[in-house]
């Protein structure tokens, strides 16, 4: 079985091809600030350096968030021409979970960041129990401090979120602070395939009307939008 994973949700966008377990190849990028040329043009050279075809591929895995918006809509736009051009199904990856999969195997507490401006991260925490993730929490943006608040014990963080507020948690948190040691260098979107491999083969794919984005809060735009109607209302 060969799927590739498609991640564009974090600034390091990054593909995928996961063929019977094993990365056979992959590749990411620094920044996503022209997601959609990088994306494209990331697909073209794992395709191109693997001597793989699109029709080649049993499936594809999409990140759907958290994480930029911008970022996920380009991956859903993407996936959508990939499907219609090759009808193969199609597994929805949570981003947060793809990125606890890069601190396996563990057996202690992952929580794994996004810095989701604003001064807050999207967090979800995970354990790591037997190589197989089990979520503890869903999905949120919430503050550093809060999150700290909710850290009882030693903890693997993962994401990069740590990039603005590592030093933050690690000030707070003192020794439940453990920072990822794994030795994995599977990218986001590998991770994802990963995960998606085992819906893959327990036909627990997802339909295209299905493909939705998980924003988890309101995008700038919608705020401002909401605001805007609620002072005409005089609310």
């Amino acid at each position: 079985m060969m799927i590739m994973g498609i991640d564009s949700s974090i600034p390091q966008a990054s593909i995928a091809l996961l063929k019977d377990g094993k990365v056979l190849n992959q590749a990411e990028v620094g920044t996503n600030a022209t997601a959609s040329n990088q994306v494209l043009f990331l697909i073209d050279k794992v395709l191109t350096s693997s001597g793989v075809n699109l029709q080649d591929l049993d499936g594809f895995c999409l990140t759907t968030g958290p994480g930029s918006f911008t970022g996920l809509r380009v991956g859903a736009s993407i996936l959508k021409g990939l499907l219609l051009a090759t009808s193969k199904p199609f597994v929805k990856i949570d981003t947060l979970e793809a990125l606890a999969m890069q601190a396996m195997p563990t057996g202690n507490k992952v929580c794994a960041i996004l810095d989701a401006r604003k001064k807050e991260v999207y967090a979800a925490s995970f354990c790591g129990n037997g190589g197989i993730l089990e979520r503890l929490t869903p999905d949120r943006a919430l503050t550093p401090s809060r999150l700290c608040q909710e850290i009882t014990e030693p903890t693997i963080f993962v994401g990069t979120g740590l990039n603005s507020y590592g030093p933050f948690l690690r000030s707070q948190l003192g020794g439940n602070f453990i920072p990822t040691q794994s030795k994995c260098t599977d990218t986001v979107a590998a991770c994802a395939a990963r995960l998606a491999q085992n819906c893959f083969e327990n036909k627990k794919t997802t339909n295209l009307d299905e493909l939705t984005i998980k924003y988890v809060r309101k995008s700038e735009a919608e705020l401002k939008f909401k605001e805007k109607e609620s002072s005409k209302r005089g609310i």
